[in-house]
């Protein structure tokens, strides 16, 4: 099966074995950085296809994102990345007496479009994958702004909120962006200014009365304003340029917001 990349973290987190560093007597004995012998191969220049393949004998390789090291024991893997970037692996090599380190770069040339056709949401919640900023509507007609209604209701139908001030607790001025620039981007910024970054991937749709609805997860602790279930999970009911209807994954909870900039008529 295809091991696809949504962010850095993704990187850290498949290149993680159960293996430990307690395993002396199978390291060798103390290796320069020439004779590490670690490539990275694309099958064709810039390729969204990346090949990883560790020959180096009598060592432990740590590889490292930039979200810290992790251990991984694999000779040769294939991973693909559909985002364009330019990424470095550091990686270290433990042996016996000694570490020694390293690091190799390669190049994403270009988004893989037609993979982020394969859902609506990539790029309806994207703006195309150049990025889009998504607020409350709080000039929505009526004033509903979130609530909870049946799973694939597009407005709130039972309990609802308004922007009083008694419902405040749901951030009613706090924004959240999602880009495929580099990666599967997503940035929180509240009110205050203060700014936190993560990760989405597009999950299992959810199916109500043989619908599909599109289905995202948001990664690394970052979510919309409301609902903020623990997993980040969430889907959508409703998705064009400007308007997102927006349920907790398979659950009654729902929030109404649009693209940042509009105006309601």
């Amino acid at each position: 099966m295809k091991k696809v990349i949504y962010g850095l973290m993704g990187f850290a987190l498949l290149l993680t074995s159960c293996e430990t560093m307690e395993k002396r007597d199978e390291m060798g004995s103390v290796l320069t950085a020439d004779q590490l012998k670690i490539t990275i191969i694309q099958p064709t220049p810039g390729s969204n296809t990346i090949i990883f393949n560790n020959e180096t004998e009598g060592a432990i390789i740590y590889y490292d994102w930039g979200t810290g090291t992790l251990t991984s024991r694999q000779e040769y893997d294939t991973i693909y990345i559909p985002f364009a970037s330019t990424v470095t692996l550091k990686y270290t090599a433990f042996c016996q007496g000694g570490t020694v380190t390293g690091s190799k770069s390669f190049t994403i040339a270009a988004n893989d479009d037609a993979y982020f056709d394969t859902d609506p949401a990539w790029k309806g919640l994207t703006g195309g994958g150049a990025g889009q900023t998504w607020v409350y509507a709080l000039d929505i007609p009526g004033g509903i702004i979130a609530g909870n209604g049946p799973e694939d209701c597009q407005a709130p139908a039972w309990w609802t909120m308004d922007a009083s001030p008694g419902n405040s607790w749901i951030r009613f001025h706090d924004e959240i962006t999602f880009d495929l620039l580099g990666a599967a981007n997503v940035t929180y910024k509240a009110e205050s200014g203060a700014i936190s970054k993560g990760f989405f991937k597009v999950i299992d749709p959810a199916v109500f009365g043989g619908v599909s609805y599109s289905g995202i997860q948001t990664l690394n602790g970052v979510t919309f304003p409301w609902p903020t279930p623990s997993d980040g999970k969430y889907h959508i009911t409703k998705l064009t340029t400007d308007l997102l209807s927006l349920h907790e994954y398979k659950q009654y909870n729902i929030a109404m917001y649009k693209r940042k900039g509009y105006v309601y008529p």
